[in-house]
């Protein structure tokens, strides 16, 4: 038969059928929209999950972090104070992290006000943002049904929930790392340089909201392009160099401009030891990171967690600009009484250094819901890419992600440092990542070999299961008091089992029945997810976070609200203060920041600290602070025992020089106090150095 006849008749053909070529066309594309709307739908699901995980009642709690909080309100009352972050509005000292996380907030409480709603707002939208990112990097290595398992498990990830409903700048800086992955992803793949400077100029960026926290995931972007880039080598070398050069040029531009002016004309910087910006990007949020502490000063170490319990004074109660209900008081960085852990504070807060550090208390509520995937995925997503060159997408993603996670892992697992709890919001991304591609493998598993799939998924899941209960059975009143452990219990199971049955169904047909493998294959997804998810409503149903270091889960008997007498003595003082000072002139001094915020909060008037955010800093020598107070600009002292112990010099002269008040409606101040008022007006110059 001829060509001309065997098309003549496959026409024919396809007419008898009903069928034209054109119209299968359209049946196909027709297949393809619909699949894509119902992807498009479970994003939009997921998205919007994630935003009311992250905006339900946002600030309605708390101002946030009191430091950060005040800080911000300082930024607000000057361009000086905004391009420095000074901490207090009489611009005395900077905060101690850099400036773009707070640029963002203050533009946002610009507009909407110093509130807990406007200072986390960023926080959140940045959060909710990530979501949709995330599953657009995931999406081309290994599909769309793994990049929505990816960006579901990010929704729900309880420490990003926690620290992206609070004014910790955390979430910030994890989004603007995955723009980074986004950035190193497309270089990548195109070969570009612009999306290599690009994704140097972002890290940059990120360093200058968080400093070298930024720079976690920075060997993993480096690896991936390396690996995987379309230019020669020489080139790739070359190109890493340049983009370099470009990251250390923007990372350091804050920094070096403010080291660069003139110490009279600029803030002292916050926790550093020498007033300098490099040196906090190396001491305070750098080697004391680390396992490097010998050599920092003893007062200093713990930072938040030990701050002595005369430096927790908590501040006063919330005037009309600090929005926060009755009852429920903005607390200093340190914690309300009864907040401060035992001994140095860090062991009670994220544990002893160990290999099971992440999966058991006090951090497997944060972060370990679904780390035995993740890990235990990689050694499977690798078997199953088979040959380990050349490399394609997937190779470079695992190289990515894995290249993410992994030293995170170890930094957390083992560093006995100081970090915090929240920080593990920085595994949020890679996890999540992991977790689609282990779906991936598996899914791949099952359909090659179905046996050895499904026993790899039982391993997984179990593993991952008896993490999540052994967490999950800490909490008993919490959970199955208001009904919803058992929910989840519940749910579960009828999970498992109805994936029980797809499977025995699909196993007994003699025909691949793709969507019920699907289908079961999903549920066993979906109950791994459950738990994290649990875990996330009670951090958002939560109307006792910790505000100062968030933590995510219920309230856990944690006292962060201001006890009343305390908050009485508080409002005492203040109203005291406010009918003896000059508007103009500083409202009080006092050790550190847990002193002086809620004073700054309550009234934007300029407080001194003089030991900066914890007591350890040199903010002000003896005589600057006699000079300050010959010349009008201080009255108020907050002394006492704390002030003497941390600050000699400065507590002996206060003491010698200054006279207790009795301030009306609280007992009658004495030396022998925790916490004096002292007023230090008619103070002469010349009283330096009596004994």
């Amino acid at each position: 038969m001829s060509s001309i006849a065997q098309k003549s008749e496959g026409w024919t053909s396809a007419r008898r059928r009903g069928t034209s070529t054109a119209e299968r066309g359209t049946g196909r594309t027709w297949a393809l929209s619909r699949t894509q709307v119902l992807v498009a739908a479970g994003l939009g699901l997921i998205v919007l999950l994630g935003a009311f995980l992250r905006f339900y009642k946002l600030g309605a709690y708390s101002i946030g972090n009191a430091y950060y909080a005040a800080t911000v309100k300082s930024m607000l009352t000057s361009w000086h104070n905004f391009f420095f972050a000074a901490y207090e509005p009489g611009g005395s000292v900077t905060v101690d992290k850099p400036p773009l996380g707070f640029w963002l907030q203050a533009a946002s409480a610009y507009l909407l006000g110093v509130n807990g709603f406007a200072l986390a707002l960023p926080q959140a939208l940045a959060g909710t943002l990530s979501i949709p990112l995330l599953y657009a990097l995931v999406r081309r290595p290994f599909g769309r049904g793994a990049a929505l398992a990816a960006a579901l498990a990010l929704a729900v990830f309880p420490v990003a929930v926690s620290a992206e409903r609070n004014n910790t700048i955390d979430g910030l800086l994890v989004f603007v790392l995955l723009l980074a992955a986004w950035a190193f992803w497309r270089a990548t793949r195109t070969g570009r340089l612009r999306e290599l400077l690009l994704g140097a100029v972002l890290v940059g960026l990120g360093f200058n909201i968080k400093m070298l926290q930024a720079f976690l995931p920075l060997p993993a972007f480096y690896l991936l392009y390396l690996l995987g880039a379309r230019v020669r080598w020489g080139k790739r070398l070359a190109y890493l160099g340049l983009a370099t050069a470009v990251l250390l040029a923007v990372s350091l531009s804050w920094a070096v401009a403010v080291d660069l002016t003139s110490p009279e004309n600029r803030p002292y910087i916050g926790s550093s030891t020498n007033n300098s910006v490099m040196e906090l990007i190396v001491g305070h949020n750098g080697l004391k990171r680390l396992n490097v502490l010998q050599f920092f000063r003893a007062d200093d170490a713990g930072a938040q967690l030990a701050a002595p319990p005369g430096s927790q004074q908590a501040p006063p109660l919330a005037a009309a600009g600090v929005q926060t209900p009755p009852g429920n008081r903005p607390v200093p960085p340190g914690g309300a009484p009864g907040n401060a852990p035992d001994g140095d504070g860090r062991n009670a807060e994220v544990g002893e250094p160990g290999w099971l550090r992440l999966v058991t208390e006090p951090l497997v509520g944060e972060a370990g819901w679904l780390l035995p995937v993740a890990l235990l995925g990689i050694p499977l997503v690798l078997v199953m890419l088979g040959r380990p060159w050349p490399l394609d997408k997937r190779h470079l993603a695992l190289a990515l992600w894995a290249g993410w996670l992994l030293p995170e892992v170890v930094y957390f697992t083992f560093n006995s440092a100081l970090w915090h709890a929240y920080y593990l919001i920085m595994l949020g991304p890679p996890l999540a990542a992991l977790v689609a591609a282990t779906a991936w493998a598996l899914w791949r598993l099952v359909r090659r070999r179905r046996g050895l799939g499904l026993a790899a998924l039982a391993l997984i899941a179990a593993a991952t299961l008896g993490v999540q209960g052994n967490a999950l059975r800490s909490y008993p009143s919490a959970l199955f008091g208001t009904g919803l452990g058992y929910a989840v219990v519940v749910v579960v199971v009828a999970l498992l089992v109805l994936h029980g049955g797809l499977v025995l169904l699909n196993w007994s047909s003699q025909r691949k029945r793709r969507v019920l493998a699907r289908a079961s294959f999903s549920l066993v997804v979906l109950s791994l997810l459950l738990a994290p998810l649990l875990w996330s409503g009670l951090t958002v149903l939560n109307e006792n976070p910790n505000v100062a270091l968030p933590r995510s889960g219920p309230d856990a008997g944690r006292q962060n609200r201001m006890p009343e007498a305390v908050a009485a003595q508080q409002e005492a003082i203040l109203d005291y203060l406010l009918a003896h000072t000059d508007p103009d002139t500083y409202l009080v001094a006092g050790l550190s920041s847990h002193d002086v915020s809620g004073y700054i909060l309550e009234t934007g008037r300029p407080a001194l600290p003089f030991g900066g955010f914890n007591g350890g800093d040199d903010v002000v020598t003896v005589e600057q602070l006699a000079a300050m107070v010959e010349a009008g600009e201080l009255r108020y002292v907050l002394g006492g025992q704390e002030l003497t112990r941390r600050k000699p010099e400065l507590g002996r002269w206060v003491q010698r020089t200054c006279t207790a008040v009795a301030v009306p409606g609280l007992p009658a101040s004495g030396p022998g106090q925790q916490a004096v008022l002292y007023d230090c007006a008619g103070t002469m110059a010349a009283s330096l150095g009596q004994e």
